[in-house]
Parts: C-alpha cells; sequence; structure tokens
C-alpha cells in the first residue's frame, strides 16, 4: 500500500495592501545633510526600511522632511510612539544610543499626521 505524503498546511498569502507603521527613525550625518533611515514593520511581523536624505543639516527639518516623505508612501497608517535616534556611529557612548529626542519625535508625529490629514482630504 502506497504511503500518502502528509498534508501540509497552505502557506499564507502574501498580501499586497500590507499596512505598515513606523517603529523607529534613525539619523546619520552626511556630509552637510542629514540621512533619515525609518524602520517599518507590519503586523504580519514584515520588516523593511525607508531611507530619505534631507537637503539639510538641521535634524528638525530632516525629520519633517522624512515624515512627509513617508507619509506620502500610502501605505504607512501610524507613526505613534515612534523612536526617533541618532545612529551608533553618531553616538558619543553606549549611554547615548539610548538617548531618544522627544522634541524630535514630536515634531515627526506632527508632521506625519498633518501630511496624512492632507492626503486623506485629496482623496475625499
Amino acid at each position: 500500500m502506497a504511503r500518502r505524503p502528509a498534508r501540509r498546511e497552505a502557506p499564507r498569502p502574501i498580501r499586497a495592501t500590507s499596512m505598515w507603521r513606523v517603529d523607529q527613525v534613525f539619523l546619520t550625518n552626511r556630509g552637510a545633510r542629514i540621512e533619515v533611515t525609518a524602520s517599518l514593520v507590519n503586523d504580519d511581523g514584515g520588516l523593511r526600511n525607508l531611507s530619505v536624505v534631507a537637503p539639510t543639516s538641521d535634524p528638525h527639518e530632516a525629520v519633517q522632511h522624512a515624515a512627509h516623505f513617508i507619509a506620502g508612501k500610502g501605505n504607512v497608517y501610524r507613526a505613534f510612539g515612534a523612536r526617533i535616534r541618532w545612529a551608533r556611529e553618531q553616538a558619543v557612548s553606549e549611554q547615548h544610543n539610548l538617548v531618544r529626542d522627544a522634541a524630535l519625535e514630536e515634531a515627526f508625529l506632527d508632521a506625519f499626521e498633518d501630511t496624512l490629514a492632507e492626503i486623506r482630504d485629496r482623496m475625499r
């Protein structure tokens, strides 16, 4: 009698409209500009990074520029609670790696929410 192969569970399909949220944002000096890398996660455990070089050396303007870029992607729905830090090579000490900048986090969230609201208004 021939053995039947064990029944395998069908793999979960990749959602074409996966929605992402901003988890962390890292800042890195690149000459006279600041590179902003946003770490995005989704509900299925997916992870991806978006990176943009802001045309300024001011961190406040750089996170606002990045927030507009990320919110404009269309499938990023939330940035509340996103942590903003300088990248490891910019930190002076290990303790400096853990420091979060509340003012930059607030500026990022405000710019992100404003851009999302503007996009939603245009879609109505």
